[in-house]
């Protein structure tokens, strides 16, 4: 066989296996991207992204509640920071839930922070269905803030069921109205009158109102209520 010929099945034969090669890797990241988009969708994480502001604290809630916590829902107008506090194994965190399609900058962490002392908490975290800002990394890093962006909320997600479980978690009758008087609770044990608001509303009540309430708990359950919401009890 000449030499020439068999330079040119040689380069052929080269040539298909570069191609067969460059075949089965084409599979392999078109296999692993159509996994990855799976997973996506059984987690739920597009729901999500789908939801309020509102919508998203009230899955949270049911999401921390399947996870093990003790959770409570702070006011959603002048909430100081956290819209949840939950408790586990003796650790008390407040949550700041964020629901965006922008990456979370610092002023969330920040947030985060001054809860702690407001809510008389042990920790702080941030959860989002999107992803933080370097910035806002290394600010939770320097203060202790837990960081649940995407990816973490989505392997959370995912362990309590994902996508099959956020119907469930919308309808659920779990999810409890907001808890205004969470501090004013402290209030109540401490004597303090700081921190004194209503468990309805959320605004602050003066020393008398709140006396009032602590004298008569057994006709507000224990909670202190302005002059407007103990007209309804």
């Amino acid at each position: 066989m000449p030499a020439l010929l068999k330079s040119i099945l040689a380069a052929l034969r080269m040539a298909w296996l570069e191609l067969l090669l460059l075949g089965i890797v084409t599979l392999v990241y078109v296999a692993i991207g159509l996994w990855k988009k799976r997973r996506i969708a059984r987690s739920g994480i597009q729901e999500v992204n789908r939801m309020t502001g509102l919508q998203f604290e009230q899955y949270l809630e049911w999401l921390f509640r399947q996870l093990g916590y003790r959770v409570n829902r702070t006011s959603y107008q002048g909430d100081y920071g956290a819209d949840l506090v939950v408790s586990k194994d003796g650790v008390k965190t407040t949550i700041q839930a964020k629901r965006s399609k922008r990456k979370i900058g610092i002023k969330a962490v920040q947030e985060a922070v001054a809860a702690i002392g407001y809510y008389s908490c042990d920790k702080a975290m941030v959860v989002t269905n999107s992803f933080f800002t370097h910035q806002a990394a290394a600010l939770a890093h320097r203060n202790g803030v837990s960081l649940w962006d995407r990816n973490r909320l989505r392997k959370a997600m995912d362990s309590v069921g994902g996508k099959r479980a956020i119907a469930q978690a919308m309808s659920s009758d779990e999810p409890t109205p907001p808890q205004a008087s969470m501090l004013s609770v402290d209030a109540q044990t401490s004597g303090s009158t700081a921190g004194a608001i209503c468990a309805v509303c959320g605004q602050p009540v003066s020393e008398k109102v709140r006396d009032y309430c602590l004298a008569n708990k057994q006709r507000f359950a224990g909670r202190i209520l302005c002059y407007t919401h103990q007209r309804t009890r």
